[in-house]
Formats: structure tokens, sequence, C-alpha cells
């Protein structure tokens, strides 16, 4: 199955065509929070835009120790901001009216504060 879908050019992964079952697509922008230390919770405001194509019932969920629902639509063409506080690792689901995921974003937090501290003084001396 692996060499069938790597010699065929534009090789749709499965996550993908359960998306396209449901006649759903969205994306999601940006998916990655910048914290100023390593493991604390990070705020960021994110966009969501969703093309339902069937005009169905779907849900955005935010999941990270627990599922979370942000909110529920119906309609064709959807744009969002959202303003989250998420932990090092949390995804969104995006869930039709059975809630069934159809697809899935994960949300990453990186720092600035480097995890490695640099030595002030050299470890060697001359006298």
């Amino acid at each position: 199955m692996l060499l069938t879908c790597l010699s065929i050019v534009g090789c749709v992964l499965p996550s993908d065509i359960k998306a396209e079952e449901h006649h759903l697509s969205w994306l999601i922008q940006p998916n990655v929070c910048v914290a100023e230390r390593v493991n604390e919770p990070c705020t960021f405001t994110l966009s969501v835009e969703i093309h339902n194509n069937k005009q169905q019932t779907y849900c955005v969920y935010l999941s990270q120790l627990s599922e979370q629902r942000l909110f529920c639509s119906t309609q064709r063409q959807l744009q969002r901001k959202l303003s989250l506080t998420i932990d090092n690792k949390a995804s969104l689901l995006l869930k039709n009216s059975l809630g069934v995921t159809v697809s899935e974003q994960t949300l990453r937090v990186k720092s600035t504060q480097r995890r490695t501290r640099f030595r002030v003084n050299s470890p060697w001396s001359l006298f």
C-alpha cells in the first residue's frame, strides 16, 4: 500500500480523505504560539476559516487535557478569530454532527527563552 501511495503523484493521507468525505475543509493560522518562558501557558489569537460544501452542522473543539467545545455552525463559509490560552501541546478538532472528528490541527508553543545557559567566564586561566 505504501509503495503504491508513493508511486502516485498527489497521494492523499487518510485524514484528508476523511475530511473530503464529509465535504468540510479548514485553515488555521497561526498554529504556533510564542511564549517568553519554557513550559508556561501561551495566549494568542488565531484565525479559523471553514468551508462547508454541504452546509451540514459542524463543531470546533479545543483538546488539551479534556475537550472544550468552542463553537458550532452550519454556515457554508465561516471566518472567525479565536483567543486561546494553550499549554505545551493542544489540538483543534473539527467534528461533524455525529461527533466524529473530521480533521485535527495541532497547536504548539515555542519559547523565546534559551534552554541552555552559556558560561560567563572561561573554563581556563593563564595564572
